[in-house]
């Protein structure tokens, strides 16, 4: 189940819920279940499984089920963080890779770098970069730098891990789903044997075992796609933070002087 957190700024939208699935996401997990149930019995398997994901997800999301489908589709289909902070920390990082990383012409020979004491560095105008300008101007160390970047990474850090989470507990149940449906369609099959049994008697429930195996394992993978999603956002994340951490190490061991871009 969801764990209790809160990570987003104040009006970014994706600040997680201070409780998990709680009463109302059980409720409505349980109405989407029923659905389920019912669209079963009529036979329409590939609906009644696609509604089982559904309940599941409802169930472990709860009141952040909206948000999750949100971000879902946004880590899907951009290329950009979900929390502001992130953001500023990806584009700090851009502009510090081409003011830090060393420069060499045809011949392999250093054309650039590395920077001088005292450089001049000019990085776009960001919270992030104003609070490193502020940092290295009043000599606060690597370590109180690292804190600064620490906070602009931990946020979204957790919000991925969080949707990551819920995303991996549907990939993982469906398959147990599409064996109950399976145990199901072999229970019926069994319960037809007889001296007068026929394969035209039987095939309709050797076909629920194999839809039900089939459909539990293309929604779990489909799941398992959309949680890797937030687990390549969250490799991209960390390593964006590491280059922080190490070029802000080296801003502060050169006195560099933040020049803040209009």
């Amino acid at each position: 189940m969801a764990r209790t957190s809160k990570v987003a700024e104040p009006g970014s939208g994706l600040s997680l819920g201070e409780t998990g699935a709680g009463a109302g996401g059980l409720i409505a997990a349980v109405a989407v279940f029923v659905g389920a149930i019912v669209f079963f019995v009529a036979e329409s398997y590939l609906l009644s499984m696609s509604l089982v994901s559904l309940a599941m997800l409802v169930y472990v999301a709860g009141p952040e089920f909206r948000k999750l489908i949100q971000s879902s589709l946004t880590v899907f289909f951009s290329g950009r963080h979900l929390i502001p902070k992130a953001v500023h920390l990806q584009d700090t990082v851009t502009a510090l890779r081409g003011q830090l990383y060393m420069k060499r012409d045809e011949q392999g020979n250093i054309k650039f770098g590395p920077i001088e004491a005292g450089a001049k560095i000019k990085l776009p105008d960001n919270p992030l970069v104003r609070e490193i300008q502020s940092v290295l101007r009043r000599k606060k160390g690597p370590e109180y730098t690292e804190y600064v970047a620490h906070d602009y990474y931990v946020d979204c850090r957790e919000l991925y891990d969080h949707f990551h989470a819920h995303l991996d507990f549907v990939a993982n149940v469906m398959p147990l789903f599409g064996l109950i449906g399976t145990v199901i369609g072999l229970i019926g099959m069994f319960d037809r044997l007889g001296s007068n049994t026929s394969v035209e008697n039987l095939a309709p429930e050797l076909a629920i075992s194999l839809q039900c195996t089939l459909f539990g394992a293309i929604l779990a993978s489909a799941y398992m796609s959309a949680a890797s999603r937030f687990d390549q956002r969250i490799k991209a994340l960390e390593y964006d933070y590491e280059i922080l951490v190490h070029s802000l190490d080296v801003l502060v061991q050169n006195a560099a002087d933040i020049e803040v871009q209009a």
